[in-house]
């Protein structure tokens, strides 16, 4: 790694055209570059005389090597947002006690709505806050959902996402994507979903955020960035139109290829609520700004 940067390296076989077909070329993925800006798209680091069409060529000098290493980057990349909003999310163990005061310190409000018994169950069940929050914040600021799934069927997921739609948000402000909350059930992660294989959960997301779009609403996905690398394939999610909510509890960005929101902290604070609550900052205009 050059000084100031941040990522990752592999070795390939034959990735380098440049090179001898018997050497190994160590692929750098770089996320920051050495000026201290943060990509929102992964970089790579290639000797090719030229990167992919379907990527824009960043200095030679942010790669290690010979002139010929180019540090290739995803078309369409924005390494600083011309615009960042601050959000924070809610449920039943946030304890707000001045809807006003808060929502003057920030530009949305993501609520859970609702969330699936862990329990072999399963039973689908509102958040105890949801209407409180609701209406503490309607007309305040832009709102939005996300539904803790413990799906264990493609059926479930389209049952949780019908809940979602027709019971929880019914007649309620909605400016934001609906998002499935996908994690551990409880620190024991002996939920009814904890044991899923990538695959099948996976599948279980995208039933969601196909149902979801078909209610005509927008779908999103939470999930901590070790979830997103581990637990779901996120190639698959991504091409599901599906917006990306990460939690990095970091003061360094997440190295997920790509998000609209990053969840950073579990211990904001905010005027008008009592303890700590969750902060993001929102990089696209989801919600209508």
């Amino acid at each position: 790694m050059q000084k100031g940067q941040s990522g990752s390296a592999k070795t390939y076989t034959g990735f380098c055209k440049n090179d001898p077909a018997d050497v190994l070329c160590c692929v750098k993925k770089v996320t920051k570059l050495t000026t201290g800006k943060t990509l929102d798209q992964v970089g790579t680091c290639k000797n090719v005389s030229k990167c992919p069409s379907s990527s824009n060529t960043i200095y030679s000098s942010q790669c290690p090597g010979s002139s010929n290493v180019k540090l290739c980057v995803p078309k369409g990349n924005n390494p600083q947002p011309k615009k960042q909003y601050e959000i924070i999310d809610v449920s039943q163990y946030n304890e707000v006690t001045n809807y006003a005061e808060a929502a003057k310190k920030i530009q949305g409000v993501i609520i859970r709505c609702g969330y699936r018994g862990y329990g072999s169950a399963g039973k689908l069940a509102q958040d105890k806050s949801l209407t409180k929050h609701y209406n503490g914040f309607k007309g305040k600021t832009k709102i939005g959902y996300y539904f803790l799934s413990q799906a264990i069927t493609t059926a479930e997921a389209v049952a949780e996402a019908n809940y979602v739609v027709n019971t929880l948000l019914k007649g309620k402000q909605n400016n934001f994507p609906i998002y499935l909350d996908s994690e551990w059930s409880n620190g024991n992660h002996d939920g009814r979903a904890d044991g899923l294989s990538k695959k099948a959960r996976t599948d279980i997301t995208i039933a969601f955020i196909n149902r979801i779009k078909a209610l005509k609403y927008k779908a999103g996905v939470y999930a901590s960035q070790s979830w997103f690398n581990d637990k779901l394939d996120f190639s698959r999610i991504t091409a599901t139109g599906a917006s990306i909510w990460v939690a990095k509890y970091s003061n360094d960005k997440p190295t997920t290829s790509t998000y609209d929101m990053w969840q950073y902290t579990d211990k904001g604070s905010i005027s008008g609520i009592k303890g700590n609550v969750d902060r993001s900052h929102v990089y696209k205009n989801l919600a209508g700004w």
